[in-house]
């Protein structure tokens, strides 16, 4: 919990309480009155360091906290937005996000002008099912928001955590990524079916709506902001040069001049011994990265170490993750998951862990190798992802003779 908000700061201590009475479901009226005066002067660290207090309250989960954010930053919003910085003095980094905030409005509000002709639209005509499609058609391009959101979780993150000691608003920011990306799939779903049920879909796109345009407006007058003053120029140009790798959502690629951050790679000898041979470290680094699959070591204090880079990944990963706990690599719905996972690989309950999904026509296996030294001591774990339609349809054999017949 931040320190400062019990250094008898009244201004905060309301705050906190006025906070506490929403998520306590207290009379919404009753609580503005009494605390109008702070809230018409709040600036946005303080609801980062708000939002932080709120996480760090164990009474409440995430679904309770999102509920209440959701007032609370609607009677923050107005003081906020007169608050707002000039984008335009924005490090690269943030501009681009910024920029892509407001791609994706004007993505929206297309989609808005699309739902009136539908609604216009009598059930069961050819113009109905004609608007339908393509109503489909553009809330499915909204899976280019992939690119916007992974910058934030797997590049923006980390930094925060770093930077900004009041950075667990990001834990709620990350679940509602994944409201949205239910969100579309739903929708899309409801769109494709020819048994329409509007009122499912009217709830469900407003509930899109409503997520989308939250998340923005939280970037552009919080978190976007504050990441701006925080976070150390030298940062900002490791997290701008990672951008290409991830691709952008609505926007241009724009044109990114970063100062190269490489480093001669230390050799011993100009080798590495691995006890059943010796390579260099460029020849191990080809021999990783060459392997059809993702790895990803977390060490035995379940901290990221190292992850490959195969020509395909399928997983999004940054550099930015490295030295950050595997638990905050995930979304907060699935850190119970996570820690059970890694508890079963510590106790020696398991030594390998496997699942598979299926994920955009792929069949992907995803492994977790506990890492024993040679008392039995736990090392860490490493993380094997893998894409095998093909494999699981092999039949038959394949010999080494047969690629020369």
């Amino acid at each position: 919990m931040s320190e400062w908000l019990y250094k008898n700061d009244p201004h905060m201590e309301n705050l906190r309480a006025y906070c506490k009475g929403v998520l306590d479901e207290e009379d919404g009226g009753a609580l503005f009155r009494e605390y109008e005066e702070d809230i018409r002067s709040v600036k946005y660290p303080e609801v980062m360091a708000l939002v932080n207090w709120m996480v760090q309250c164990e009474q409440y989960d995430t679904d309770q906290i999102k509920d209440a954010l959701n007032r609370i930053i609607n009677i923050f919003s107005s003081n906020l937005m007169e608050l707002h910085d000039d984008s335009a003095n924005y490090p690269q980094f943030i501009k681009i996000l910024s920029d892509e905030n407001q791609a994706i409005t004007a993505r929206m509000n297309n989609i808005k002008e699309e739902l009136k002709l539908l609604s216009k639209a009598e059930e069961g005509t050819y113009p109905h099912d004609m608007h339908r499609m393509s109503v489909k058609n553009s809330i499915e391009e909204l899976t280019a928001l992939e690119a916007h959101y992974v910058k934030k979780e797997n590049i923006l993150f980390p930094y925060v955590e770093k930077y900004i000691p009041e950075y667990r608003c990001i834990q709620i920011m990350w679940s509602m990524h994944d409201d949205v990306r239910r969100g579309i799939k739903k929708i899309s779903a409801l769109l494709g079916d020819n048994q329409f049920d509007g009122v499912q879909f009217n709830r469900a796109i407003g509930r899109l709506f409503f997520d989308i345009y939250g998340l923005m407006f939280r970037e552009d007058y919080i978190l976007l902001p504050m990441s701006a003053k925080m976070i150390p120029a030298e940062a900002m140009e490791d997290m701008l040069g990672q951008c290409p790798e991830v691709g952008y959502t609505f926007i241009d690629a724009p044109e990114i001049n970063v100062r190269s951050s490489s480093k001669p790679l230390a050799e011993v000898n100009g080798m590495v011994n691995l006890e059943t041979g010796e390579l260099s470290v460029q020849q191990l680094i080809m021999m990783l990265n060459t392997l059809p699959v993702d790895i990803t070591y977390v060490d035995e204090n379940d901290c990221v170490r190292y992850f490959s880079s195969p020509k395909d990944r399928i997983f999004p990963r940054s550099k930015a993750i490295i030295g950050r706990t595997v638990q905050n690599c995930h979304p907060p719905d699935s850190v119970h998951i996570v820690n059970e996972v890694v508890a079963r690989l510590k106790s020696g309950k398991k030594d390998v862990e496997n699942f598979w999904i299926q994920m955009g026509g792929k069949f992907i296996i995803i492994q977790y190798f506990a890492i024993r030294d040679a008392k039995g001591e736990y090392r860490g774990t490493i993380e094997v992802s893998q894409e095998v339609s093909e494999i699981r349809e092999l039949k038959g054999e394949k010999r080494l003779l047969d690629i020369v017949k």
